[in-house]
């Protein structure tokens, strides 16, 4: 009897943390994790300088096929911003962080991770100004993150 209630409650969980992700499975050697083959949600920047909010007026506007942009307003130069591009629920799957480094440099990419919860990225502009923050989702199991100048 424990062990068919013990089996009921197993399936019962496992069926409620189903992922609703309209991606492809990418098995490595110890985990199975979901990468969405194409963006369908819409995507924000994220930051301090948002109170982290999915402020609409940092909405991603896709460029060309998987090239997402927004610019932002960076007024004090030396400062640095963190930030990470999201959709507005922090979903699994959409929530876009630094894969190994979390710093960019201006016009260099960096591989993006979009299964994070705190790899935030890093930017301190040199000036005050207007900035393109980029991702390039071309490459679904590779998404690069870029700051370009604006």
């Amino acid at each position: 009897m424990k062990n068919t209630l013990l089996i009921a409650f197993l399936a019962l969980f496992l069926s409620a943390c189903s992922s609703q992700l309209s991606g492809i499975k990418v098995r490595d050697q110890q985990t199975t994790t979901t990468v969405i083959s194409k963006i369908d949600k819409v995507m924000f920047v994220r930051g301090d300088f948002t109170l982290w909010d999915a402020d609409p007026v940092y909405q991603m506007r896709e460029q060309e096929a998987g090239l997402y942009q927004t610019r932002v307003k960076f007024t004090t130069p030396g400062k640095v911003y963190e930030f990470k591009i999201a959709d507005a629920n922090w979903s699994e799957g959409y929530n876009c962080g630094y894969a190994v480094e979390g710093k960019l440099a201006l016009s260099l990419a960096q591989v993006a991770d979009c299964r994070t919860v705190y790899n935030y990225f890093s930017f301190t502009p040199e000036r005050k100004g207007w900035y393109i923050i980029q991702l390039d989702y071309r490459n679904p199991r590779q998404p690069l993150v870029s700051v370009l100048k604006g």
